[in-house]
This record gives structure tokens, C-alpha cells and sequence, in this order.
């Protein structure tokens, strides 16, 4: 992929701009909650996951006013938020077993509380969050950005039938189709899916681009974090 270079407004400069306010608290929470949400549910059941994300924000993000804290020459977003949630997870099992030895009444330790779904040893947050769970989960989130914003830019161009139907060779969703089955259904030639899909992909690539952009504080960051979320959407790291 061959994205268009751009720089547009950062989300760092939304942050010092409303971070502040009430409408810039709620805005910062609902773009990225889904990342922290989904790399949860990776790995605790559902219901331990949504309220470990719940306390992740009400805690860390609105008590202890990280949007206020937050430097942007310390590095991305992308970092700022696992650095900060790795800590909240290694402050919560600490505050767990605390209590565990504490006495009084049973309590659960988090590590059993929130054992692993696949039933095995609990790996330490300090090493996978930095690793590849929680990067994967941040770049599904901005790739899924870039889906939108190509999926509106091809309804308003009237091509939104060859979107729908090549979606899921462009966010792995499904297997690869046939060109000239989706010709037959879609009405058009084998080259046109063809060509279509390659455009479709060079527009996605741009629109991720724009995203991964916008979670940096300047240009010289860019050529990193593109680095880092394509091999997280690729699943290395």
C-alpha cells in the first residue's frame, strides 16, 4: 500500500484543545474505549472485561485526569493509552492481593478472578500489552475508521454495491472471492471488480494513514507508528 502522505489535526491537539471540558472527556473516551474493550475481551470473560473497562476510564482517564496530564512530546497516543492501562492492571492485582493477605472476608484475587478463557497461567500484562494484544486491538480500531471513511467516500460516489461486496477482501473479514463472481453479481466486467478493488485498497491505505496520523504529535512521528500498526493489522510484533 502506497498512502498519500498528509498531516492532518492530531488528536493531540483536540486533547489540549477540549481536553479539559466535559465534551472533550466523553470524546476521548468514546474514540478509544473500543481499543481497551477489545484487547479485555482478548483476554477475561465479558462481564469482567466491560467493568475492568469501565474502572480503566473512570479511575485512570476522568480521577486521575490522564487527558490533563497527557504529554504529546512523550510519544503516541497509541503508547500513552497501554502504558496507562498496563499500570492500572499491575495496580489492580496489587491492590488484590493486598487484600487477599489483609484477611477478613474470602477475596478472590484479580489473576483468579480473571483467569485467561483458555483456562491457562495468566500471562503478565507488563509483557503482552507491550507486545502485540493490545497494538492489534488499537490498529483494528483505526482500520475500521478507514473502512468508514471509504465507505462513504464510495456512496457518495454511487459505488457503494462494489464496496459491500469487496469489504471483506480488504478487512479479512471473509475468504477471497472470485472477480468474475462478483462481476456476475454486481452487474460488471472481471476488470472492473479488478481495478475497483485495487483502488479500493490504495483508498483504504490513505484513510488508515490519515488516522495513524492524527494519533501522533508530529510528522516525524508518523513513519514509526505506520510501521507499527501495519505489522500489528499483519499480526506480527
Amino acid at each position: 500500500m502506497n498512502p498519500v502522505p498528509s498531516f492532518p489535526s492530531t488528536q493531540w491537539t483536540r486533547l489540549e484543545r477540549e481536553g479539559t471540558t466535559e465534551d472533550g472527556r466523553e470524546w476521548f473516551c468514546e474514540t478509544y474505549r473500543p481499543a481497551v474493550l477489545k484487547y479485555l475481551l482478548a483476554r477475561y470473560p465479558l462481564q469482567d472485561a466491560e467493568d475492568l473497562c469501565q474502572e480503566f476510564f473512570a479511575k485512570m482517564v476522568l480521577d486521575h485526569d490522564l487527558i490533563g496530564k497527557a504529554d504529546r512530546n512523550r510519544g503516541s497516543l497509541r503508547g500513552l493509552l497501554r502504558t496507562t492501562l498496563d499500570r492500572f492492571l499491575s495496580n489492580r492485582r496489587r491492590f488484590d492481593n493486598a487484600g487477599k493477605r489483609g484477611g477478613g472476608a474470602a477475596h478472590q484475587p484479580l489473576e483468579q478472578r480473571l483467569a485467561p478463557r483458555d483456562g491457562g497461567m495468566m500471562e503478565d500484562h507488563a509483557a503482552v500489552i507491550p507486545d502485540r494484544a493490545f497494538d492489534q486491538a488499537w490498529a483494528s480500531l483505526l482500520l475500521e475508521r478507514a473502512l468508514q471513511s471509504t465507505e462513504t467516500d464510495c456512496r457518495e460516489k454511487g459505488k457503494l454495491a462494489l464496496f459491500m461486496a469487496l469489504r471483506p477482501m480488504l478487512d479479512g473479514s471473509g475468504p477471497a472471492r472470485a472477480h468474475r463472481e462478483v462481476a456476475v453479481e454486481l452487474g460488471v466486467t472481471a476488470r472492473d471488480v479488478t481495478v475497483g478493488l485495487s483502488r479500493l485498497r490504495q483508498r483504504v491505505a490513505m484513510h488508515l494513514y490519515e488516522e495513524v496520523s492524527r494519533t501522533v504529535a508530529s510528522r516525524e512521528s508518523i513513519s514509526e507508528e505506520w510501521d507499527a500498526i501495519r505489522m500489528a493489522l499483519e499480526g506480527g510484533g
